[in-house]
């Protein structure tokens, strides 16, 4: 999956992204995002994301499950590059990196990570949230 490939990629660009546990966060918490946007977008930002191991493979020369580190970061720096499938790799970069650093900051054990993990996901699904 798409995903498991950009998370790869990142755990060699961040740190906080390398343990498993902040992984397993970060694939959570874009899958489930992207089941709480409006069908629309979610259907952009699927068919985007899918565009992403080909835009490798046609950047770098190199399939992206043999490519090297070196190659697998020069070739997703050159895809943040291209005007839509950019956006859409460093909105999910963004969900990521969220997650990621909670994991990290939950693994201490703190009262404050703890209610920030737990907190209920507003769902508005694309609608306006009243003040």
């Amino acid at each position: 999956m798409t995903v498991d490939l950009l998370l790869r990629i990142w755990s060699l660009r961040y740190p906080a992204l390398r343990g498993a546990d902040a992984r397993a966060a970060a694939r959570a918490h874009i899958l489930g995002s992207l089941t709480r946007l409006a069908p629309h977008y979610r259907v952009g930002l699927l068919v985007a994301l899918r565009l992403v191991p080909p835009a490798l493979l046609l950047l770098t020369g190199r399939r992206p499950a043999t490519a090297p580190p070196s190659a697998l970061l020069g070739g997703l720096r050159r895809v943040e590059r291209l005007p839509l499938l950019g956006r859409a790799v460093r909105t999910t970069e963004t969900l990521a990196l969220y997650s990621g650093l909670d994991a990290a900051t939950a693994g201490s054990g703190t009262a404050d990570a703890r209610a920030r993990r737990d907190a209920p996901v507003p769902r508005t699904a694309g609608r306006a949230v009243p003040r």
